[in-house]
């Protein structure tokens, strides 16, 4: 799961693809790992949402 931003940019530097014989890589894996990252990018994104809703919550007194 992703803390930060430098995580996501770990995990993309570190993507490894099979090969495929002929035609380059594996076009499921490739999908999957784009998958991955958007998840990773969503946890994130949640992350960051909500620490902005309990900032505003705070800030509003609630």
């Amino acid at each position: 799961m992703a803390k930060k931003i430098e995580d996501i940019s770990k995990f993309i530097k570190e993507i490894k693809f099979k090969k495929k014989l002929f035609g380059g890589v594996d076009e499921l894996e490739v999908w999957n790992k784009i998958e991955a990252l958007n998840l990773e990018y969503k946890e994130l994104y949640q992350i960051q949402q909500a620490k902005i809703d309990y900032l505003e919550e705070k800030l509003n007194g609630k």
